[in-house]
């Protein structure tokens, strides 16, 4: 099938869920799946953000036909309007580049001798003025021989001429981290962000990590020294509360260059000076293209902080609402809006997300006085991220659907620092298509993000289980530590054995480096990991799964709480062990 395009024409592509955004077709990366789909598909470069996908020839329009149409007037993404202007700048030069090649190509009398080597040459004669006449083509065949000569030494040309004109921007070492994009929107990531989308089983394994972004400019120039183990650590711990309020002034999202990732998430870039801290290095690697969709949240709390101010970089329109007014103040300062109760955040967004402590706050939430249900219309989007048992996530699923709502349950893998990274884990399940418009936000918030079904409580019973084998194995390390200062051994070797040897893991070296420094700030309180080890005993007493492991952890971290250690970090359960 004749394709419209070629390579190096001037367009504008859209993926669902995005606006129609300034590219140009340009030739496939190896790196990147064709889709399998039989429709034909062009491969995308979008300005602003050095990031390309497979988008269906359907949903791509050359730009000179279509300059005026797709441009936007209100609403506008971040990095949209600097996107036109590269694509004007590229639309102007096209003239000078066309004057330049037409020197190079070769004459209409060369080109005929080529043709009919058996004619002798044509007396000289200007072709430029009149048309031929008295010549017959002989054949379609021969007139596409010709056109199609034509074509090749045009591309030719521009090929030695325009891309010495695009200057390449600088690109950042990249890094995957692993995080999700849906298969039809294979993308280029940016630096921080990983991997090729994929499909198993219905689970969309995808960085989430960027509509079409940008690369990082300057970041050959400026490297970043590598860090010990010991100095992440000491690095992770100082972020404060404040650092995390204080978004950057140079946010990827407020960058010059900004466009869509074609995993369904726009890529940013960083700025010149990458060297503040873990967290603002990782936050600057990743940019977003947000949804023109409207986000509520509901929750401020230790996770709901991070993620809401992942969303404000990102350049998402967040509605915030939590129970203590006073701790809404400093996102209105980030560029939030207030809601005065949950049923008012429903109503005046699209798509509105949950995070609270468990489940007796969930349903004081959703069905208390003001609350979600009474906000729910046809149409309107909730999102519950809590980790709560499965009865009452089911309950809020049919409650919301019931009033015409669209559900998912989306609880997520990760404490303080991942959420500050915005590299947490996404777990959802329900509605697809809901899901599929939660994708520029998961980008975001997280580094990969899997579906696990229509059906609701898969997800809940994913986080339940992780949950409950990170418990088990903080309380076995902590009984660990405890006995090896009973027995006379130097703590800090056992925990240097750990942090070399097979253990060695995030969890085995951050905590045991609380339990040294008996230093146990919250990033994941223990009385939350308490009551994720009794919701996966009920669980597990459902199935009929004997869970002896995790039943005696449960009664060090019951002990734990008893010793008033239920609002520090989960390490503190050595507390308990070594008492």
């Amino acid at each position: 099938m004749e394709s419209k395009f070629e390579v190096d024409d001037l367009v504008w592509a859209k993926m669902k869920g995005f606006p129609a955004w300034p590219g140009k077709i340009i030739e496939p990366k190896n790196e990147v799946k064709r889709p399998s789909n039989k429709k034909p598909h062009h491969f995308v470069f979008f300005f602003g953000s050095e990031n390309y996908a497979w988008i269906p020839e359907d949903n791509v329009y050359l730009y000179s036909d279509h300059r005026n149409k797709f441009k936007l007037n209100n609403r506008i993404p971040k990095g949209f309007k600097e996107a036109v202007e590269a694509i004007e700048d590229a639309l102007k030069a096209q003239p000078t580049t066309k004057t330049m090649i037409a020197v190079e190509l070769p004459s209409i009398d060369e080109e005929l001798a080529q043709i009919f080597p058996h004619k002798s040459p044509s007396p000289q004669k200007d072709y430029t003025r009149e048309p031929l006449t008295g010549k017959k083509i002989k054949s379609p065949t021969t007139n596409k021989i010709f056109k199609s000569k034509q074509r090749k030494a045009d591309r030719m040309s521009l090929d030695s001429t325009v891309k010495p004109l695009m200057k390449p921007k600088d690109t950042i070492s990249r890094k995957s981290t692993g995080s999700l994009t849906p298969k039809r929107f294979p993308v280029k990531r940016p630096a921080g962000v990983g991997g090729e989308p994929r499909f198993k089983k219905q689970k969309m394994v995808s960085k989430v990590h960027g509509s079409p972004s940008k690369s990082l400019s300057t970041a050959d120039s400026t490297k970043i020294k590598p860090k010990t183990k010991a100095e992440l650590s000491a690095s992770a711990s100082r972020i404060s509360e404040e650092n995390m309020m204080s978004p950057e002034k140079d946010s990827p999202v407020r960058s010059s260059h900004s466009s869509p990732d074609m995993s369904g998430n726009p890529m940013s870039s960083a700025g010149t000076q990458i060297e503040e801290t873990l967290l603002k290095s990782r936050a600057a690697a990743k940019t977003v293209i947000p949804t023109p969709s409207r986000i509520g949240f509901l929750g401020l709390g230790i996770m709901g902080q991070g993620m809401v101010m992942n969303l404000l970089r990102s350049g998402h329109e967040v509605t915030v609402w939590n129970r203590t007014a006073l701790k809404c103040r400093e996102f209105v300062k980030a560029g939030a809006l207030k809601g005065n109760n949950p049923a008012e955040v429903i109503q005046s967004c699209d798509i509105t997300f949950s995070c609270v402590a468990d489940s007796t706050a969930v349903k004081d939430l959703v069905f208390g006085n003001s609350g979600v249900l009474q906000g729910i219309t046809k149409g309107k989007c909730f999102v519950e991220m809590s980790t709560i048992d499965e009865e009452t996530m089911q309950d809020v699923g049919e409650a919301i659907m019931a009033r015409g709502g669209v559900f998912l349950e989306s609880p997520v893998v990760g404490s303080r620092v991942p959420a500050l990274e915005g590299q947490l884990i996404i777990l959802a399940a329900g509605e697809r298509k809901l899901y599929d418009d939660c994708f520029s936000c998961f980008e975001a918030i997280g580094k990969k993000a899997l579906y696990l079904g229509a059906d609701v409580g898969q997800a809940t019973r994913m986080k339940l289980i992780i949950n409950m084998v990170m418990g088990s194995v903080v309380a076995g390390l902590s009984e660990g530590m405890a006995m090896a200062e009973k027995v006379g051994l130097d703590q800090e070797d056992v925990a240097e054995v750990f942090s070399i040897g097979a253990l060695s893991c995030p969890t085995i070296i951050h905590k045991s480096q609380a339990i040294l420094n008996q230093k146990y700030d919250p990033h994941f309180p223990l009385v939350h990991q308490q009551k994720d080890l009794r919701l996966s005993l009920l669980l597990g007493d459902k199935v009929e799964q004997p869970l002896y492991v995790a039943a005696a952890a449960n009664e060090l971290y019951k002990k734990a709480r008893r010793l008033g250690y239920g609002d520090s970090d989960i390490a503190a359960v050595y507390r308990a062990a070594s008492a």
